[in-house]
């Protein structure tokens, strides 16, 4: 199908402090360019403290490198440093997933186990960019235990880095890259909603014909409704990319008249 991009990129996002934590340690950016979900960990002390340091460090750093892995590298070293002279606490940490788009490229970059999502409309598909940066991936990676094994493990929320991690000087930051399509959505989110909501479910809720923003609110009553354990952060881009008609379209809506 012939495709024309539009200029304003349509998103929505949400952020819920769920059903047990007092505090929401999540912090979101959203923009024309750059949207990410930043987790404070909440056994880390401060947690909030270092997700909003990674939000303002990156989406300002971002916006004038154009480098979105150096980026989060420099909000890895500056909420180390933070921490050490006593702005928030030696040792708080958060996750973060980051998406940057120019035109219709499109670079998603994380560390940790927040997560992005590739949701393909017109095929109700639902696909994870992402891998955890955690222990449970490694032991399955490993042939160690299985997927369902998995599901169960007592480590399973174990991470393996974050940012602020004083014992790790150089985080990994994973990359990987897409070219927007039609009929297409980014969804990013931290583990307050992949660790209670699976993926059919999303998939179910994504595929009903109502606002975006209604989607995410479901989301997140869902993953309340299964306990809430931890704070649910999402966001949906939608593509810039609009399918328009080819030509057997036209000629057969020649002809339906």
């Amino acid at each position: 199908m012939d495709k024309s991009r539009q200029n304003n990129t349509q998103f929505a996002q949400i952020s819920d402090v769920g059903c047990v934590r007092e505090l929401n340690e999540d912090s979101l950016h959203a923009s024309e360019g750059l949207w990410l979900v930043a987790d404070g960990m909440g056994g880390h002390a401060c947690g909030e403290v270092a997700s909003e340091m990674a939000a303002q460090i990156i989406s300002r750093d971002y916006f004038e490198s154009k480098n979105l892995p150096a980026a989060i590298q420099k909000a890895h070293k500056q909420i180390v440093e933070a921490g050490n002279r006593g702005a928030g606490q030696a040792g708080m940490g958060t996750t973060v997933v980051a998406m940057a788009c120019e035109d219709e490229h499109c670079e998603i970059a994380w560390v940790g186990d927040s997560r992005a999502y590739l949701w393909e409309g017109n095929r109700k598909k639902l696909s994870q960019l992402t891998e955890d940066h955690s222990l449970i991936v490694r032991l399955v990676n490993s042939g160690l235990i299985s997927r369902e094994e998995a599901k169960h493990h007592p480590q399973r929320h174990m991470i393996t880095q974050c940012l602020g991690s004083v014992e790790i000087e150089t985080v990994k930051v994973d990359v990987v890259e897409m070219d927007w399509q039609a009929n297409q959505s980014i969804l990013l989110c931290s583990d307050g909603l992949s660790d209670d909501v699976d993926e059919a479910t999303i998939i179910e809720v994504l595929s009903q014909n109502i606002e975006a923003k209604e989607k995410l609110q479901a989301l997140v009553d869902l993953a309340k409704a299964a306990g809430g354990k931890d704070n649910i952060s999402i966001i949906l881009v939608d593509s810039p990319v609009e399918e328009v008609p080819g030509f057997w379209d036209k000629v057969k809506a020649l002809f339906a008249r």
